[in-house]
């Protein structure tokens, strides 16, 4: 089981090798604010296509949403990392947006363990 957990997390870091990949081409943040939009958009599909994906998959079906917001946190420490590097005056407009659009499924993700922890200990 422990495996899979390792492949999955690999399969789901693909898009980041993408990432990288295309910072070659152009600048790392050009690239960024480009494939910033695909957590979300990945996400999204996934939403509409539940109920497909749980007949096919059973009890599986969360294993695509789990990758994507994994991702999303992953894409969200770039686009920190990203603005964290560049200053005020060199910044490219919409790298901000960008950062904060690619790490939404991420704090999805965040809000939701976060919100479980609290509800195991109250109800204790």
């Amino acid at each position: 089981m422990l495996t899979l957990g390792f492949l999955a997390l690999l399969v789901g870091l693909i898009p980041l090798a993408i990432l990288f990949a295309l910072g070659r081409l152009w600048t790392l943040e050009t690239a960024f604010i480009r494939l910033a939009w695909v957590p979300v958009a990945a996400l999204a599909l996934q939403a509409m296509l539940w109920r497909p994906m749980t007949k096919t998959l059973g009890y599986a079906f969360i294993i695509p949403p789990l990758l994507t917001c994994i991702v999303s946190l992953f894409f969200g420490i770039v686009g920190a990392t990203l603005l964290g590097v560049s200053s005020g005056a060199e910044r490219r407009p919409g790298l901000l947006w960008s950062a904060v659009l690619a790490s939404v499924p991420g704090a999805l993700l965040v809000t939701y363990v976060a919100i479980s922890f609290i509800r195991f200990f109250v109800k204790g």
